[in-house]
C-alpha cells in the first residue's frame, strides 16, 4: 500500500489514517481538550476517522468524483472493516490500475485531511470538485511514464 507515487506526506497521513492515529476531534476529546466535536466539512455529525473519510457528505462527493474518474465501483459505506477490505481488493496485484489506486487513495486521504485542517485553522474552504481535480492532477503529475499514459486515457 505504501509503495506508490504519492507524495511522502500523503503516504504518512494515509498511514496515520489506516492506523486510526489522526488527531480527529473524537480522539482529542478523550484527552479532555475542550473543542467543538462537530465535523467542519458538513456540520451534521461528530468528527471521527470513520465519519471524516467514509460518511461525511462532503468527502463522499470527493470520493465519488475520483472513483468515477478511475472507473471504479462506489465504496462501501457500511463500516470501516468493509472500507479496508475494499482498499485491499483494489490494491492487489501488480497492475497499473492497482498502482494508480494506491497513489490516488493516499492523495485523496491527504487532500481531505488538509481541507479539514484549513477549515479549522485558517477558516478557508474549497469546493469538493476543486479538491477532486487537484487529486487527479497531482496523481497524474507524480505518476511514472507508463502509468501516466493510462491516466491520460481516463478523462476527468
Amino acid at each position: 500500500m505504501y509503495k506508490n507515487d504519492a507524495r511522502p506526506k500523503a503516504k504518512f497521513i494515509m498511514w496515520l489514517q489506516l492506523q486510526d492515529k489522526l488527531l480527529t476531534t473524537d480522539r482529542l476529546a478523550k484527552w479532555v481538550i475542550a473543542l467543538d466535536l462537530e465535523c467542519v466539512m458538513f456540520h451534521t455529525q461528530p468528527e471521527s476517522r470513520n465519519h471524516l473519510f467514509m460518511d461525511c457528505d462532503f468527502t463522499r462527493a470527493v470520493w465519488n468524483r475520483i472513483l468515477l474518474w478511475l472507473q471504479k465501483q462506489e465504496r462501501p459505506t457500511t463500516g470501516w472493516d468493509q472500507h479496508v477490505a475494499w482498499i485491499i481488493q483494489n490494491v492487489k496485484g501488480r497492475t497499473q490500475q492497482a498502482h494508480i489506486f494506491k497513489s490516488v487513495y493516499a492523495e485523496c486521504v491527504y487532500a481531505i485531511w488538509m481541507e479539514r485542517n484549513q477549515r479549522i485553522f485558517e477558516k478557508k474552504s474549497r469546493n469538493w470538485e476543486i479538491i477532486a481535480r487537484e487529486i487527479a492532477y497531482l496523481s497524474n503529475v507524480r505518476a511514472s511514464h507508463g502509468v501516466q499514459n493510462l491516466l491520460h486515457s481516463m478523462l476527468f
